[in-house]
């Protein structure tokens, strides 16, 4: 049985693959929290392999325990879907920053972009260099979608990486087939618009898609079409930045051209290089910045955004008492039988790709942006697309054979904890000793 009881408030969020609501967990001791859960709609069960994939990023995600990574509490499922259970941020997303500086005509201050930039970076130096605690070695997590939807701010000041969906990691059991692009169009690197394999540095040169984006208020890679903006990311051409924002002073260029190189090789190879760097140009300008500052930046904006109150008030209505029922069934993973789960099917590979259709297309610049994001936040995002594109010159390639089941579900870290009482009475009549030793396991 779970130890928790979850209470949606209200939806956060919608895509083609998934919903977001925000809910209020309460423990058996009676203590309350406000979490957000991500429920897959149950149409995609008949999906396998998405099965598989929603389990990898279960499983993955419960490896993740930084300050700049949105914490995953539980996995669980009810008899008609599974559920992600994770730290709720209360705040926006990085595009809804950026569409409310477009909207002024400005962009964030030079100051400011670096600084959230390093903490973007922390959480994945943090992600790119993790170890299994039990053989030591490292996990080869790569986030793979970093982009603005998938940055959240909240209004103390703190930035959170989110959605490690198409993360790629050594021990996961799915797999992407050789020439499969996984990740929004516009923010994805050279090689792997090109098919082939991807590390960490794919991560870096999306962080310097974002650095260039922040400064500039302009997309980077946007054709006409999606083929026309995977040629553009292959051929990296990057326009000058400094002659667009003048408070970019050629070093700070030079980093985020290092960051954006074609090649991979002459990248930096490391995201805690990045970071280094853009600490040193802080540092060298004697320039001082914290969550202070960012919290102050997002004072306005906060003003325009409905308070959790206010969603809560408005959320009551007859879909959320449905889903209060639902989630009044969630069990961890680990509570029983994995064969007691939602039942899954099959159907074409098509049904992996999102059905609100992210617009490749839509420019950062005033408010005209696409699709909606699956992010723990109040507002933002949209669901990644799983596109095969093929690399240059080459011809298509058969599909590897998968597994047939879903992944193992994780084992819980905190969520439920054995509990062993000994009780020892010993009776004041004839002298005699009682021992009852009740063993309760897994709640």
């Amino acid at each position: 049985m779970s130890s928790e009881r979850y209470r949606p408030l209200f939806k956060l969020d919608s895509g083609g693959m998934a919903e977001v609501y925000v809910a209020e967990a309460e423990s058996m001791a009676g203590f309350k929290k406000k979490v957000a859960i991500k429920r897959i709609l149950p149409d995609l069960l008949k999906d396998e392999r998405f099965v598989r994939m929603f389990l990898d990023e279960a499983r993955l995600s419960l490896h993740l325990n930084h300050a700049n990574i949105v914490q995953v509490f539980d996995i669980g499922k009810s008899s008609s879907t599974y559920f992600i259970v994770m730290e709720f941020v209360e705040g926006v997303n990085l595009k809804k920053l950026l569409q409310h500086y477009s909207a002024k005509r400005q962009v964030l201050p030079v100051h400011m972009v670096v600084w959230v930039l390093n903490e973007v970076l922390k959480g994945l130096d943090y992600a790119h260099s993790l170890r299994d605690p039990e053989t030591g070695r490292k996990i080869g997590i790569v986030h793979r979608d970093i982009s603005p939807p998938n940055i959240l701010v909240s209004w103390n000041g703190e930035v959170k990486l989110v959605d490690f969906g198409l993360a790629k990691a050594t021990t996961q059991l799915e797999t992407t087939d050789p020439g499969v692009v996984k990740g929004k169009f516009s923010y994805l690197s050279p090689e792997a618009a090109s098919g082939q394999e991807v590390d960490a540095r794919a991560d870096i040169f999306a962080v310097g898609i974002l650095a260039y984006e922040m400064l500039t208020g302009r997309r980077l890679f946007l054709g006409e079409s999606d083929y026309k903006t995977v040629e553009q990311v292959r051929a990296a051409e990057v326009p000058p930045i400094g002659t667009q924002n003048p408070e970019v002073t050629p070093e700070l260029e030079g980093i985020i051209r290092r960051a954006l190189a074609r090649d991979p090789r002459d990248r930096y190879q490391l995201a805690s290089e990045f970071a280094d760097d853009l600490l040193a140009f802080l540092f060298s300008r004697s320039l001082k910045v914290s969550a202070r500052d960012l919290t102050a930046i997002l004072s306005e904006l906060r003003q325009e955004v409905p308070s959790v109150e206010e969603s809560t008030a408005k959320g009551s209505n007859l879909i959320l008492r449905l889903i209060d029922d639902e989630f009044a069934e969630i069990r961890s993973l680990d509570d029983s039988n994995p064969d007691d789960g939602p039942e899954t099917g099959s159907q074409p590979l098509d049904g992996l790709v999102g059905g609100d259709g992210y617009d490749p297309s839509a420019p950062l610049a005033l408010s005209e942006f696409g699709g909606s994001d699956l992010s723990p936040a109040p507002h933002g995002g949209e669901p990644a697309e799983v596109t095969p594109v093929p690399a240059p010159g080459s011809a298509p390639m058969a599909r590897p054979k998968t597994p047939t089941g879903p992944s193992p579900a994780p084992k819980q870290r905190s969520m439920v904890v054995p509990l062993i009482v000994l009780l020892l009475v010993v009776g004041a009549a004839g002298g005699g000793a009682y021992y009852w030793l009740i063993v309760l396991g897994n709640l």
